[in-house]
């Protein structure tokens, strides 16, 4: 397989950011995400890829791309936030990227943008929203109509823009750059189970921290094309755990194998 810019031959040896990207059969997306990635107006940054057993032509994409690491985990082996702890443990950025392989960016400015956030020194954490991509099932797409009609319900202009909010807790691991140095003192916490985001972003507020939601780091994202739980189908779950979240003491620790 060709890579699809050959000017790009290697991986910079003093990233300011480490894009953390979890695998398993990804083959559909993955070609698209990282050609984004590498054709963002800033490329200050090395890959790493977590992958859990794929069967596909997932780990020949990635080869074919400068990715500095790729780590093999075996299936049952994994889980989302010690995949991601497992990625961060071996990065070299300063910085975090979070982004999933079926995560489009926006835009070619969509890091460069969000990146501007962290000037402020209080900032933990920025992310976006998401929609649907173009085969995202149709419980997806009534999922986009459905969170526009609430924006304009709660009385917010669309074609004026969704604005940046500086104490948004909902961010997810979706796509989001998170500090490092934070995540040193408090891991992903591997009780959480696909929450592991949400319980990260409520830690760093409690710590005094902002959690940036911006609008420009939106991504295009959706399940149903791939063959796998969409939100609907894992609504119930998410909310358990958020009350597990709110109800844990803080500040706290986080449950890692990392920690052992």
């Amino acid at each position: 397989m060709k890579m699809f810019n050959e000017n790009i031959l290697d991986f910079p040896t003093n990233p300011t950011t480490s894009w953390i990207i979890r695998t398993k059969n990804e083959e559909k997306w993955l070609p698209k995400i990282l050609e984004a990635l590498f054709m963002q107006s800033r490329l200050d940054f090395e890959i790493i890829v977590v992958d859990s057993g794929s069967t596909d032509t997932t780990l020949e994409v990635v080869r074919s791309f400068p990715v500095r690491k790729i780590i093999e985990i075996k299936p049952e082996e994994f889980q989302y936030a010690y995949a991601l702890n497992l990625g961060i443990q071996e990065a070299w950025g300063q910085y975090i990227g979070i982004i999933s392989a079926h995560s489009l960016p926006a835009s070619r400015d969509w890091y460069e943008k969000a990146f501007q956030n962290f000037a402020d020194p209080l900032v933990a954490c920025v992310g976006g929203q998401y929609s649907s991509l173009p085969d995202g099932s149709y419980t997806e797409k009534l999922g986009d109509l459905k969170y526009y009609i609430s924006r304009v319900n709660e009385g917010i202009d669309l074609f004026a823009g969704i604005q940046k909010d500086e104490y948004f807790s909902d961010l997810s691991n979706t796509n989001l750059i998170i500090r490092k140095d934070l995540w040193q003192e408090y891991h992903f916490d591997e009780s959480f189970q696909e929450s592991e985001d949400v319980d990260w972003a409520m830690e760093m507020r409690v710590r005094g921290y902002k959690t940036v939601f911006d609008p420009s780091f939106n991504v295009y994202h959706s399940h149903g094309g791939i063959n796998r739980p969409i939100i609907e189908e894992r609504r119930q779950l998410w909310r358990e755990l958020k009350m597990r979240i709110e109800s844990k003491p803080r500040p706290s620790i986080s449950i890692s194998k990392l920690n052992k």
